[in-house]
């Protein structure tokens, strides 16, 4: 069953409300397709809310997701985007399950796993910022965090060089076992929280020496993107290449390098994909964002995070090659080039302004 609201609100140690994204007096997202542009729409009407729990008792943290059980009751606060799901036959047979699982037991822990570990846009929007929380809100330092081994395995390295991971004890937890404790600082920022992004950007050292254009083109390549890849990816980045872009693969650079490189890009285009939430690191300044959006892939995350953060966002949508999720696409080259368009104007219309204040 779910722990009652009540018994949520005790545990509490932080409570923040953050405004719909809708009423932010910011750049509309402007994207081609209605579909997106209605969910994207409905997505802004939503408030935002942040929260931190210390949570004392008998402890459970389930396996592959970070649902976290109170003396078998869900804890609602560490269902991330999942709320919308919650019910109590679900996890009273949820419970039963991970009292078959091996387990993991640690006295004390603060929490820093996520629904999507290895994803590099939920490393920056929603791992980094805990432990900035955790920093934030002064918790004893003796309390180690525990990961997953996924994050571990994907970003390991990358954190490495940077002190993230360095102020505490890392508890890696293993693969199919449940932790169990008895106390657990469960912390979630914000869905796109702004707020804590300076905190996050200044723990990250910037790579010396490191040249950057103000033009960026995000590859997809095929060993380090789960689908959606370009076809005819050499005709359109040279599309882009001749519009004064630099071509950059992302997924193999450190934070330290993609800092250094996306901190002075005043345009972002490629393919919808964790590239582009390196625009992240623009957060205090203008930044044109150009999405090229499979049909078979609609999300919401990156329009709404332009409007949450006072970017300006365009959007295409391409229609796959063939009808499954992570089909390739075929860009025809003149949306590629009306995209090129739009985000040039649109740049430089923001880097006037920007030089006038």
């Amino acid at each position: 069953m779910q722990l009652g609201a009540a018994q949520e609100r005790k545990a509490l140690i932080y409570y923040r409300s953050l405004p719909a994204p809708s009423r932010l007096k910011t750049n509309t997202p402007v994207v081609d397709d209605e579909l997106l542009a209605t969910v994207t729409r409905m997505r802004a009407d939503k408030p935002r809310w942040e929260a931190a729990w210390r949570l004392r008792g008998d402890i459970r943290v389930a396996p592959n997701f970070p649902l976290v059980f109170l003396n078998n009751f869900f804890v609602s606060g560490s269902s991330g985007f999942h709320e919308d799901f919650v019910n109590d036959s679900m996890w009273q047979n949820y419970v039963r399950r991970l009292l078959r699982k091996p387990t993991f037991r640690v006295e004390r822990a603060i929490l820093i796993r996520d629904f999507w570990d290895r994803n590099y846009f939920h490393l920056l929007h929603d791992i980094l910022p805990r432990l900035v929380m955790a920093e934030v809100f002064d918790i004893d330092l003796s309390i180690p965090v525990v990961v997953s081994q996924e994050l571990m395995k994907w970003h390991g390295e990358r954190l490495a060089s940077t002190p993230f991971l360095k102020t505490r004890e890392v508890i890696v937890q293993p693969l199919g076992h449940t932790l169990c404790c008895k106390e657990l600082y469960l912390l979630r920022p914000g869905e796109f929280a702004r707020h804590w992004m300076s905190d996050v950007v200044d723990r990250i050292p910037t790579e010396p020496g490191v040249g950057a254009s103000r033009y960026v083109y995000c590859q997809r390549e095929v060993k380090t993107s789960d689908g959606r890849l370009v076809e005819n990816s050499l005709e359109i980045e040279e599309i882009f290449r001749s519009a004064g872009f630099e071509i950059l693969g992302a997924a193999d650079m450190t934070l330290s390098r993609q800092k250094a490189v996306f901190e002075r890009a005043e345009t972002i285009a490629g393919v919808t994909g964790a590239a582009l939430a390196n625009a992240f690191f623009r957060y205090d300044k203008p930044l044109t964002i150009g999405a090229l959006t499979s049909a078979n892939w609609l999300s919401t995350a990156f329009p709404t995070m332009a409007k949450v953060f006072g970017f300006n966002y365009r959007g295409f949508v391409i229609p796959p090659v063939r009808d499954e999720l992570r089909a390739p696409l075929l860009v025809p080259p003149d949306t590629a080039k009306r995209l090129i368009d739009w985000v040039l104007k649109s740049a430089a219309s923001s880097h006037d302004t920007e030089q006038q204040r």
